[in-house]
């Protein structure tokens, strides 16, 4: 009886140890521990990063290499960035960070890293985003999902400008045909994707609004939704 007792205790003690590294259950150890396994390792957000990164290249285009990604971390931000730690003597490194919340839920973490990913295509600096790209971020993020068996919508987003900034891409899908084709195209035209201007979102989209066109290409830090 004391055998089985102490194997029961050992057995909740690594599944505890499984669901969470940190004793103040702040880090999710299925988040960034990964575990040997006969066919290699279990996934974590590292290793999930590359299969979103693969879907956002192929839908938009590959993504600038002269930038170097440093790895994926969680911070104490109320949302999450790029961070660019080091961008000079040569060096033009990127961190994706995600929310301390994120750390606990894989779904919103994962949500998260996708809309980053999009960012991390051709990193804007700061220079800041534009409302095309958060849109574009957003909406991939939505999207992205799918692939990990997450069906979530736009009511998952809780801020309003967020929302809008994914309708107005969510509206070029709809109104135009090819639009991914479209993106990828004007991304070579741009040598980042927040420097399309309203010019070159009116040639690739023809018969779209002029003014349409210039909010994409507004800075999104500029823009207010009532």
């Amino acid at each position: 009886m004391k055998l089985l007792i102490t194997i029961f205790f050992i057995i909740l003690i690594i599944g505890f140890e499984s669901a969470c590294l940190a004793k103040n259950k702040l880090f999710c150890s299925t988040q960034i521990l990964a575990n040997k396994t006969e066919l290699g390792f279990t996934w974590t957000l590292v290793s999930r990063l590359s299969e979103i990164l693969y879907n956002a290249e192929q839908r938009y285009g590959k993504r600038d290499p002269s930038w170097t990604l440093l790895g994926v971390e969680f911070s104490n931000l109320n949302q999450p960035e790029i961070w660019y730690p080091f961008i000079k003597d040569g060096r033009k490194h990127v961190i994706i960070q995600l929310t301390q919340e994120a750390s606990i839920d894989e779904k919103e973490a994962l949500f998260q890293l996708s809309h980053e990913v999009i960012h991390l295509l051709s990193p804007a600096g700061s220079e800041g985003t534009t409302v095309f790209e958060e849109g574009l971020a957003t909406y991939f993020s939505i999207i992205n999902m799918q692939a990990f068996n997450y069906k979530i919508d736009l009511n998952y987003i809780a801020e309003k400008k967020y929302k809008k900034a994914y309708q107005l891409i969510a509206n070029l899908y709809k109104n135009f045909e090819q639009t991914e084709a479209k993106i990828q195209r004007l991304r070579q035209q741009a040598d980042k994707i927040s420097h399309i201007t309203s010019q070159q979102f009116i040639k690739a989209f023809p018969g779209i609004d002029k003014k349409y066109a210039t909010l994409l290409a507004k800075k999104y830090s500029k823009w207010t939704v009532k």
